[in-house]
């Protein structure tokens, strides 16, 4: 009989806040009762700098690690009458693969310094000292903050699986762990054992596609085994990791970071390679956009799904086009009310909308265009919104003789709709 494949994934699905940071009151639905459990939208948390994007992000890692977590600063707003609370899909024991647990409520209503008291220390500890038998689910945080230490390595190192948790909500993926991690997948490669060969061919291809994705016209050449050396292709010239752009290694660390933490539950769960990408967690991304150019900016969060397509996503940004880049995800925008803040879901508004016209929301406030074009987009906002058909496309038509060229998603549009009656 074929073994049973076990996969159980832990889900955020919403989070509410009082006094916590510059939060009086707040409240986040990542995963709603119309959502897929195993594939929730990517949620996109914008708003001006201070208003509070990154505390959203602190406030889930300080729930999730409790007593073992520690923040970098103090998030408690009123220490006398605070709460952080989440309703959860929390896996514990054997169930077949993507099953889900009933919600759980896991909430902090005492603060240790800047960590937390938790409802469920049980699963706090998981964080810090992940059992085997519970190991199916990964968590990572990213922040924009590079690693300093140095790529070189003396030895091959082999991760050790049970310990992949840990330092997972830090925000800093370390440079040597990076490097000890790619030349031990191609040390797998070739091994005497033809399923330690399977597994190695297969993270090296993966190793080879994040790498692709993450530069501009680069490839993952082969390692350089005398000085366990990982080589990457690019411009014409090979060149070693720490020779690459702060953008391209913001990426390939974090996302050979990631495929580290899954190749870990593969060998803890003994699954089938093939599923290895596919192990579910939880991703929080702080200031996507640092580091990276407008275009990667459109592409990296599809990008990190294509890989692994399991993750829910939470991710902090400035961008626009970060906001524009993601069909159907869940926007919410942080506002300063002079001395407090407020976080609203804005996804009615923002979700699924053209840049040109994210760009001239009070949250952006940027006139790319001229003002005829500018005073054109609102007045054709506006007609969409009142459902005034015509006079929208008498706006299109004026927009496309304007400039054809950037406005020519227009005509896709209406191709598409009328394909699709």
């Amino acid at each position: 009989m074929e073994r049973e494949k076990y996969r159980l994934a832990m889900r955020i699905k919403n989070l509410k806040i009082k006094n916590i940071g510059p939060f009086e009151e707040g409240f986040v639905e990542f995963i709603d009762e119309n959502d897929s459990l195993e594939q929730p939208p990517i949620t996109i948390i914008t708003g001006e700098n201070g208003t509070g994007k990154t505390i959203i992000l602190d406030a889930i890692r300080g729930l999730l690690l409790g007593a073992y977590g520690d923040l970098d600063r103090n998030i408690v707003r009123k220490i006398s009458d605070f709460e952080i609370k989440s309703e959860l899909s929390i896996p514990f024991g054997k169930n077949k693969l993507f099953q889900y647990t009933t919600q759980e409520e896991i909430f902090a209503n005492k603060s240790i310094k800047n960590s937390f008291e938790t409802s469920n220390i049980i699963f706090n500890t998981q964080l810090f000292n992940p059992k085997p038998e519970h190991s199916t689910w990964i968590v990572n945080y990213w922040t924009s903050r590079l690693a300093s230490d140095n790529f070189e390595i003396k030895s091959l190192v082999a991760p050790k699986p049970e310990n992949y948790l840990k330092n997972a909500f830090s925000g800093i993926q370390p440079n040597v762990e990076v490097t000890q991690l790619i030349c031990f997948f191609d040390y797998l490669r070739s091994s005497n054992s033809p399923k330690e060969q399977e597994v190695g061919e297969y993270l090296y291809q993966i190793l080879k596609k994040i790498i692709k994705l993450s530069l501009n016209n680069g490839e993952f050449k082969y390692v350089e085994r005398q000085t366990l050396t990982p080589i990457i292709f690019q411009s014409g010239s090979e060149i070693s990791l720490d020779k690459l752009s702060s953008g391209n290694l913001y990426l390939i660390q974090r996302l050979v970071s990631l495929l580290g933490q899954m190749y870990s539950v593969h060998v803890l769960n003994k699954t089938e390679i093939n599923e290895l990408c596919n192990v579910p967690g939880l991703l929080l991304i702080d200031e996507a956009e640092n580091h990276l150019h407008p275009k990667w900016q459109k592409t990296f969060l599809n990008s990190i799904l294509e890989i692994f397509p399991n993750l829910q996503i939470i991710v902090t940004t400035h961008s626009p086009f970060i906001v524009s880049s993601v069909k159907n995800a869940r926007v919410y925008v942080c506002k300063s009310m002079n001395d407090y803040s407020v976080v609203e879901n804005q996804t009615d508004v923002y979700s699924n909308m053209p840049i040109e016209e994210i760009l001239l929301t009070p949250v952006f406030n940027t006139n790319s265009f001229n003002t005829e074009l500018s005073d054109l987009i609102i007045a054709r906002k506006k007609a969409v919104h009142a459902n005034e058909k015509t006079k929208a496309n008498e706006i299109e038509k004026k927009l496309l003789a304007l400039n054809p060229e950037y406005f020519s998603y227009f005509e896709v549009e209406k191709l598409l709709s009328q394909i699709s009656k």
